[in-house]
């Protein structure tokens, strides 16, 4: 078994792990801690789910020694960047095999093999949530439909209970918004564009223009903002309580741990619509999960998902490259606002961005934006903050625009 494999085991074992187990795993990796160090994270009741989160200037306040505290903050990074490649690249497993072989229990074995010990409730949730959107996709083959088809009839004759497909909740979508447009007493929603949305993945074939910016280049931020409004407002809602993380230290409506959507529901909205929009209607190229293989600074051979792509199919290169976050700490945005410059090097686009999508009180407001030194390399931030529900949705951001200048924008409505 390789190294990298090894490690995928572990980091799953202790992705949600207690005190102690996490102490385990420290101690098999042999890096020399003693007990004075496992002895703090006791007392601070450091778990797998806060060990990703952690620094090493949070482990010396916390009265740990430097060397030791250096030692962690290196093993929380590699757990963090190994965890979050874990799950992007379970998506891929539909793009890898022909729609006959696809189940549930094949998707499982195959998960397992290429990333560990998989819970049964975690795969049942992203193998659901993809056929769904199968489901919906008017340009998935009739194959697809009908294997799809076939296994939410299983899934549904066996007694348990899931959602809706993403039909059913497009409808409730676009019943919620003409109520909002015609409602003058919530002046919130009635100012904000919305009023003149069109669903873009329900009319294919008008010709929703795509947004220049002064210099005849796409502008990217406008895409996203339309995207964001185009997301099934239904699936965002239902998200919370069917594909969902914890917030864990971050505070959501004034609490810790609560609820909050995972990434892949994000990143899953955002493919549909763009695929819908630029790639049926202007012919764009629209790839999601880009597998990347590098080998990286601990000199060891990886493989990278890059979350979305946009491209003109008449140019040579990426018009932009997204990186999608959910409701991330900063110690994740940092890793990330790093990370993305791994895919650029490889992809080369005109454009990179941070897209985080969060529930974070304040963030909106006070948000976190990346080093000076990054933002001269190019990286362009977007946060866009939402309620559970999707129906009031603003945006701050900061990037470079069509003359090279910095711009930002703090808590703008979006919906």
């Amino acid at each position: 078994m390789s190294t990298s494999t090894t490690f995928s085991n572990r980091s799953t074992l202790a992705e949600n792990c207690d005190t102690e187990t996490l102490i385990k795993f420290l101690r098999d990796l042999n890096i020399n801690l003693d007990e004075d160090d496992f002895k703090i994270l006791r007392k601070e009741k450091i778990d797998g789910q806060i060990f990703s989160d952690m620094t090493e200037k949070k482990f010396i306040k916390d009265g740990m020694k430097r060397g030791p505290a250096m030692k962690l903050e290196k093993q929380a990074k590699i757990f963090r960047e190994k965890s979050r490649a874990s799950e992007k690249g379970k998506i891929e497993y539909f793009w890898l095999f022909p729609c006959g072989v696809w189940s549930l229990q094949h998707y499982i074995s195959w998960s397992t093999n290429m990333f560990g010990l998989t819970e049964r409730n975690e795969a049942h949730t992203v193998f659901y949530n993809t056929l769904y959107i199968f489901c919906d996709d008017p340009m998935a083959s009739q194959e697809i439909h009908e294997v799809v088809r076939n296994l939410l009839l299983k899934k549904k004759v066996s007694g348990k209970k899931g959602r809706k497909p993403l039909a059913d909740t497009s409808n409730l979508q676009e019943e919620i918004i003409e109520k909002s447009v015609s409602s003058k007493s919530d002046s919130l929603v009635s100012s904000t564009p919305v009023a003149k949305k069109r669903s873009i993945s329900k009319v294919l074939d008008a010709s929703a223009d795509i947004p220049l910016r002064s210099d005849g280049t796409i502008d990217i931020l406008e895409i996203l903002k339309i995207t964001v409004r185009d997301f099934d407002q239904g699936i965002i809602a239902l998200g919370s309580s069917r594909s969902y993380k914890s917030s864990n230290h971050l505070y959501v409506n004034s609490e810790h741990y609560i609820k909050v959507l995972r990434e892949s529901t994000y990143n899953a909205e955002m493919y549909q619509v763009l695929v819908n929009w630029l790639r049926k209607i202007h012919g764009y190229e629209i790839t999601g999960q880009w597998h990347l293989e590098q080998v990286c600074d601990d000199e060891d051979y990886h493989h990278l998902y890059c979350d979305l792509t946009i491209k003109k199919p008449e140019n040579p290169h990426l018009e932009a490259l997204l990186e999608l976050l959910a409701t991330a700490s900063i110690p994740k945005l940092e890793g990330h606002f790093e990370q993305v410059f791994k895919y650029e090097e490889q992809l080369h686009p005109r454009e990179i961005w941070i897209v985080h999508f969060f529930r974070e009180d304040y963030v909106v407001t006070n948000p976190y934006w990346p080093s000076e030194k990054l933002q001269e390399k190019g990286l362009n931030v977007v946060h866009f903050w939402h309620d559970r529900d999707f129906k009031n949705v603003r945006m701050s951001a900061r990037f470079r625009d069509s003359s090279d200048k910095y711009c930002e924008i703090i808590d703008e409505i979006i919906l």
